[in-house]
């Protein structure tokens, strides 16, 4: 069985802090250790690596290095104001994946794991649901939200089966937004690919499924506050060191799935 990490990434102006919707964390380490901690979360599948990244300012010539030598595929598309542009780039890089099971991160996503059973749970879990995404406080679900009648299934952080993606059904439903809602209809439209996933899978699949929350033996979240250095300090660390940063230097994960970097007694300014 082959697994085919997808990570889509983008070069906007470094902002360490998220502020709103597409809007998140940009920082270049998580092209470097972050793409290492993702081959890191992964350790002993059989792995193809794809990295996507929609430049829209130039990639500094050490994390080009970093990107060619560690990937499989590696993707540099200039950025461009077509409509829709994020959503063509994450359908974009899907569709390289040679892999029988898909596991997509966004690059401001880290991931840690003290083995390879969560994962191997996941996979798994690729038999009774069509997408996992990340691990959730109010699982099956992400958030409690009774405006919702399906849940999204985010890009955050997803797996699933490479043949559940029928890409040419999801293209025409990005591209006709009548027909999206016409086919799979939906109390909010949110015409965004997580949610195009989504709906398709609610009407024509198995629907998407939130995990546990399991810090015992797996970490998987965004930054909603980076520090520049941090991942390259957690990479090196055992994961109950990591886990120690999170809970109680960091506060824990909170609301949806996010982490704010802080320094502390187990990470300090002078360590990074």
């Amino acid at each position: 069985m082959k697994l085919s990490l997808i990570i889509n990434c983008d070069t906007r102006p470094q902002n360490n802090h998220a502020e709103k919707m597409f809007s998140g964390c940009v920082n270049f380490d998580f092209m470097t250790e972050g793409l290492k901690n993702k081959i890191s979360f992964l350790r002993g599948f059989d792995l193809e690596v794809i990295v996507y990244v929609d430049k829209h300012e130039e990639i500094p010539k050490e994390i080009l290095e970093t990107l060619y030598w560690q990937s499989d595929v590696l993707i540099i598309r200039n950025h461009t104001n077509e409509q829709s542009f994020n959503d063509y780039n994450y359908i974009r890089a899907l569709q390289m994946a040679s892999g029988d099971i898909i596991v997509h991160f966004d690059q401001d996503v880290a991931a840690f794991t003290n083995s390879p059973e969560p994962i191997n749970d996941m996979i798994k879990l690729l038999e009774v649901y069509d997408y996992i995404s990340y691990p959730s406080w109010l699982s099956p679900n992400p958030v409690v939200d009774n405006n919702y009648d399906y849940f999204w299934c985010s890009t955050r952080f997803f797996m699933c089966k490479r043949e559940t993606l029928d890409f040419a059904e999801i293209i025409k439903c990005l591209k006709d937004y009548d027909y999206l809602y016409q086919t799979y209809p939906a109390s909010i439209r949110n015409h965004w690919t997580e949610h195009i996933l989504a709906l398709i899978s609610k009407y024509k699949g198995k629907g998407v499924f939130y995990p546990a929350m399991n810090l015992d033996t797996h970490a998987i979240f965004s930054w909603d506050r980076y520090i520049e250095g941090v991942l390259k300090a957690m990479n090196n660390w055992s994961y109950e060191q990591v886990k120690g940063y999170i809970v109680n230097t960091c506060g824990g994960v909170h609301y949806p799935c996010d982490v704010t970097a802080t320094t502390g007694s187990i990470v300090k300014f002078e360590d990074l």
